[in-house]
């Protein structure tokens, strides 16, 4: 039997899990992983190219859903895209890192086409920590690597398959738009399929 200095505790407990439970599928967490090309590109005033070489590109996000209009889901979407790069080298001594990670907010549009499948487009701004290649100037000059921050801008679309009410697998293709010759990428674009999984709450 529970004491009645228990009721208020255990009245609190039903109610907030009531609430959670009203709350059910409107947020998902993501945990996306897929290939980070990079492009072989010149050094600007030197004759001096770049190999291209092929990184892991990941993204963790995490979705908020804002409102729903008819079958259409409309959803705050913050994530942080990355790319980890091997040092690649040049036509003289030395390494360049290709790396970046972009931190971004924006908006997820998701459709359903079946009760199980969806498809959704992205957009979203933020800033980014990129790397680009410079001249070490010694007696030998050799290739080196300097890093900048810079706004971004965020575009993508994809597929959900949701396999049960928690979990689905995503598939989509993000374009992280920025300056040029920045982390392996000789124009504003840098393109990254991405697979992963989604859990929903």
């Amino acid at each position: 039997m529970i004491k009645t200095s228990l009721l208020p505790v255990v009245t609190l407990i039903l109610l907030c899990g009531r609430g959670w439970a009203q709350r059910v599928q409107n947020m998902d967490i993501y945990f996306l992983a897929g290939p980070g090309p990079s492009s072989s590109m010149t050094i600007p005033d030197a004759d001096v190219t770049v190999n291209k070489s092929t990184g892991v590109a990941s993204a963790i996000g995490y979705g908020y859903q804002v409102s729903r209009i008819s079958a259409a889901s409309i959803w705050l979407d913050l994530a942080q895209t990355s790319v980890v790069d091997k040092l690649t080298g040049a036509d003289i001594p030395g390494l360049v890192n290709n790396d970046f990670m972009s931190l971004t907010a924006g908006l997820r549009f998701m459709m359903p086409l079946q009760s199980r499948i969806s498809v959704y487009g992205t957009l979203g701004g933020g800033w980014a920590y990129l790397n680009y290649p410079a001249i070490e100037r010694l007696t030998i000059p050799s290739v080196t690597s300097n890093s900048t921050t810079h706004g971004v801008f965020q575009c993508g679309g994809g597929l959900d398959l949701r396999l049960t009410v928690r979990i689905s697998i995503r598939g989509e293709v993000r374009d992280i738009v920025t300056g040029r010759g920045l982390s392996g990428s000789t124009g504003p674009h840098h393109v990254v399929p991405l697979m992963g999984v989604a859990f929903h709450f």
